[in-house]
């Protein structure tokens, strides 16, 4: 179980548990002024319960291939202060329809081929790219995105080139870009990318979390601290 100061997380059905990806995408993302958000891939819930916690309006669908992490997911949600506004949806995303589009939509994906093993079924599902392919994460983005919405996702730094070349296949280009150092001064192993439909300036905007192991930065702090509790 992992508490944080609005909503708890549960997540022993879960093979994606509760890191620091998620709950830096989660407050890195922008969700501000968005009516609709939707989070692909949700595992234990956390983008969708962050986003909710947030944004005091948006309506968050939150879809999860898994069974049991989907289960695990509604189990969060209901327990949460935002059970009304947010749906869970047990299914694979790329057969997601709806009758409006999003305003944004998040993702922590599945980690692709050699990023790590995976020793069992569910573990092999939520971390490696055996149910949702990369250009296929990006036309379930495309097909469900609005006209002015924005994506936003962490990857591996190895496969940032291939993301940003599969979305600038259907015509979203990076407008916030933000490379993930666990510890300063050492090469960032993710990055934070947000795209648009219709571009813009760039905006950099990395994340540094360690100074050195142990000792958080204060940007890191800052981030986090409306959701974690011994910040």
């Amino acid at each position: 179980m992992f508490q944080f100061k609005q909503f708890t997380i549960r997540q022993d059905r879960c093979a994606m548990k509760v890191g620091t990806d998620g709950a830096v995408l989660g407050a890195w993302a922008k969700v501000e002024g968005s009516k609709r958000i939707l989070d692909i891939g949700t595992g234990t819930g956390l983008l969708a319960l962050m986003a909710a916690q947030r944004n005091a309006e948006a309506r968050i669908d939150a879809v999860e291939i898994d069974e049991a992490a989907a289960e695990q997911a509604q189990e969060n949600v209901r327990a949460s202060p935002w059970a009304e506004r947010i749906r869970v949806h047990w299914m694979d995303a790329r057969r997601l329809s709806a009758s409006e589009p999003f305003d944004r939509v998040m993702c922590n994906p599945p980690y692709y081929p050699g990023e790590m093993s995976a020793t069992d079924a569910s573990a092999s599902i939520a971390r490696h790219s055996a149910e949702l392919k990369l250009d296929e994460l990006v036309a379930t983005v495309n097909r469900l995105l609005a006209d002015d919405g924005r994506f936003a996702v962490i990857v591996p730094a190895n496969r940032e080139r291939d993301l940003c070349q599969a979305t600038e296949g259907v015509g979203l280009s990076v407008v916030r870009r933000g490379p993930l150092h666990y510890l300063e001064g050492r090469p960032f192993k993710r990055v934070l990318l947000e795209f648009a439909r219709h571009g813009g300036e760039l905006e950099f905007d990395p994340v540094t979390v360690e100074h050195a192991p142990g000792t958080y930065t204060e940007q890191y702090k800052a981030l986090l601290e409306p959701f974690m509790l011994h910040f």
